[in-house]
């Protein structure tokens, strides 16, 4: 007799969905007991809805139609659900609570609808044994609903990763070190969602070709969802409100629009937005370049490691925005890299200079405005073609005896 038979792999799949649904109680408990935003609150909502999706395997698995009907009262349609809320929470990150409820409200049309005509009505059938015939019906087409909603999933997903990457490329607009709240763990969440989505999709395929499995085959999403929120949905609770210029977001969302290809609007949409600095003259931006200059290598505000963009515009008498259009369309390049080359460079000097062998690369590195080892390496690398350490050994065989 095998070891992982049908009976084991309900034993496993039991253990499992019991202590995947305390680890997201307990989670839940800890958002809403602690003194956190608004955006923690939505998180919230991704780990109760994958309690009642955990529930529903539960009952299917011991054959409980109560739970079962609880489950699906509260944790069904979750494509419709989480699909918005992914989107807003990445927004609450960035904007003001008065600019996420109410979208997301309208947003949660259709997850309203598929509550109304399928989620109440199952759940009714399955506690009270009303709604019998529905039920019935609403069985024969459940597959292809179920394509349907993880359609509408997919494309949350794909606007989520594009508001992700957005915010990515204006903090590299704002801040001389990126590395800390960076959303990466929102990025594999992502990644994971979107993996899972399409297995679903690709078990609700198979079961409209051929024959149900004796177990439930949902399961295994149910454990794919326990282990990816494991893994990266903690995170989210230590996740800090990101300070961003307005502006910059707004460039960064109108450069995500695709062109239009209505001749009529062509003309209309190729107009470039008037920039502060369109009205400056060639020598003024050539004066302008000069002073930033001048400052970087007098003051060394880059010795700082949470220079931020506002503060350098500060120091410039200019204001943000005109610095970054600077930045960007006279430097062509962004905050991020434009303070880390001179970052770059200053260690460079402090490695050629002599008596500074006694000292770390990574002290050095601290004294030079980086904040970890990570992105000292990374960015040294990036910049000289060479790890930092490979560089010191080529200036010691240089002025060596």
């Amino acid at each position: 007799m095998l070891f992982f038979n049908v009976e084991n792999w309900a034993m496993f799949v039991d253990f499992i969905l019991i202590a995947g649904m305390s680890l997201l109680f307990l989670l839940v408990v800890f958002l809403l007991k602690s003194n956190t935003g608004f955006s923690k609150k939505l998180l919230s909502v991704f780990f109760i809805n994958s309690i009642f999706f955990l529930l529903y395997y539960y009952a299917y698995l011991h054959t409980s139609r109560p739970l079962g009907g609880i489950a699906v009262l509260f944790g069904s349609g979750s494509g419709f659900l989480l699909g918005p809320f992914l989107l807003f929470y990445i927004r609450s990150l960035i904007q003001p609570l008065n600019k996420v409820i109410k979208p997301l409200l309208v947003h949660l049309i259709p997850f309203y609808m598929y509550w109304i005509a399928i989620s109440l009505p199952v759940a009714l059938s399955m506690v009270f044994g009303l709604f019998k015939a529905y039920h019935t019906q609403y069985v024969q087409i459940a597959d292809y609903i179920n394509l349907v909603e993880n359609a509408y999933f997919l494309g949350y997903i794909w606007m989520s990763f594009q508001l992700v990457e957005s915010i990515r490329k204006a903090r590299e607009q704002t801040y001389s070190f990126v590395e800390s709240s960076n959303l990466k763990w929102i990025s594999y969440l992502i990644i994971g969602l979107f993996c899972i989505v399409v297995v679903d999709s690709f078990f609700s395929v198979y079961e409209l070709i051929f024959p149900r499995i004796p177990w439930n085959i949902g399961t295994l999403i149910a454990v794919a969802l326990i282990l990816l929120y494991c893994v990266l949905g903690y995170k989210g609770m230590f996740q800090s409100q990101i300070l961003l210029p307005h502006f910059l977001l707004e460039e960064q969302a109108s450069s995500n629009q695709k062109p239009l290809k209505n001749p009529k609007v062509k003309a209309e949409s190729s107009i470039k937005p008037v920039r502060q600095l369109d009205v400056f003259t060639p020598r003024e931006i050539e004066g302008l370049k000069n002073k930033l200059n001048e400052l970087l290598i007098t003051k060394k505000p880059y010795l700082d490691e949470s220079l931020s963009l506002s503060q350098l515009a500060e120091e410039l008498d200019i204001t943000d925005k005109k610095l970054s259009e600077l930045l960007n369309q006279h430097l062509h390049t962004n905050f991020y890299n434009f303070i880390n080359d001179y970052r770059v460079k200053e260690v460079k000097e402090k490695l050629i200079k002599e008596g500074n062998e006694k000292y770390t690369l990574l002290s050095i590195a601290f004294d030079c405005g980086f904040q970890s080892k990570t992105s000292f390496n990374r960015v040294f690398k990036q910049k000289t073609g060479m790890s930092p350490s490979k560089f010191r050994q080529l200036q010691d065989k240089t002025t060596g005896p």
